[in-house]
């Protein structure tokens, strides 16, 4: 019987050794070649086909529209008529792809609002001299945790910094350490912001409209259910009106750059790659916008909305 003793002890004793949590037995503890990505469910985004896309947005995604009241956009002149469709498009630098990292808000703003404010400014050809990093602000935000960030932060740290170019810092899709040392820092000085402002969910579709006709794109915050870039009756990638899921949403920056009242929507740049929706573009239903105060509305979508001037 003492020998039957002896051998469960022995057993138990190695079994314990093979599911040690020492890091020396971890080949990828403490090696910083080998980041670890987060792949918590909220940063990700599975689409109807069952492709996973990183998202990276913080929100509570329940739909709830937050009203930045000590940064609200106030006095905007809305004029008495505005057209059925306006696209800034073409001055956006080529669509990108986040990859695994939760950088959607650094995309939507620093990547693409950024490098559109400097190339309608300069008129210069796009290259990795004017096209600004999303690493740089969104590295120095989540430092070594690569999970998702808030849109104000994003905005008050390029009004305070700038964004450094591509060329200076480049973007890494898989991971966050890298930060910018003193010259990139001076460097991204010269593309700042002057201000930013928080829409107020009234009157939305006008006060987009409005900007959009001003050379003003709008960052927003989107709840993603898995109805998001399904292709609508007009052949478009859109998000149409249903009922969501808020169990299986979960929160996306993006850019808003155009409409077109002939399919009822705003146009959206998003970072996940030209491959996805149309040439990496998406149509958001005006519907959305307009739900943003109606609590009852079972189509709440759009949770936030910044315009952000440059200096």
């Amino acid at each position: 019987m003492k020998k039957i003793q002896i051998l469960l002890l022995a057993i138990s004793l190695s079994l314990a050794g093979c599911y040690s949590d020492r890091d020396d037995l971890n080949p990828n503890a403490n090696n910083p070649s080998v980041p670890e990505i987060p792949q918590e469910t909220e940063n990700q985004f599975i689409s109807e086909d069952g492709e996973v896309y990183s998202t990276g947005l913080e929100c509570s995604g329940n739909g709830n529209y937050n009203i930045d009241a000590e940064n609200l956009l106030e006095s905007l002149v809305i004029p008495d008529s505005l057209p059925a469709a306006f696209d800034l498009s073409e001055n956006l630098p080529p669509v990108g792809d986040q990859g695994a990292l939760g950088s959607c808000v650094s995309w939507a703003t620093s990547y693409y609002l950024k490098s559109f404010q400097e190339k309608v400014e300069s008129g210069l050809p796009y290259s990795e001299a004017n096209i600004f990093s999303p690493s740089y602000i969104y590295n120095q935000i989540t430092t070594d945790e690569c999970g998702g960030t808030s849109i104000p932060e994003t905005l008050a740290l390029i009004e305070e910094q700038g964004v450094a170019a591509l060329e200076l810092f480049p973007y890494t899709d898989n991971e966050c350490e890298t930060q910018p040392d003193e010259a990139v820092i001076a460097a991204a000085e010269e593309a700042r912001i002057a201000d930013y402002k928080g829409l107020s969910g009234e009157n939305m579709l006008a006060e987009m409209k409005t900007l959009i006709t001003q050379q003003q794109p709008i960052v927003i915050g989107a709840v993603l259910s898995p109805e998001f870039g399904i292709t609508d009756s007009f052949g478009l990638s859109a998000y149409r009106e249903h009922a969501v899921n808020y169990e299986d949403a979960t929160c996306h920056a993006m850019l808003v750059v155009g409409f077109d009242d002939d399919v009822n929507a705003f146009k959206v740049v998003n970072s996940w790659g030209e491959a996805w929706g149309d040439n990496g573009f998406v149509w958001i239903d005006y519907q959305a916008f307009e739900n943003v105060g109606d609590t009852d509305a079972s189509f709440r979508v759009i949770n936030q909305a910044y315009v952000a001037y440059d200096l």
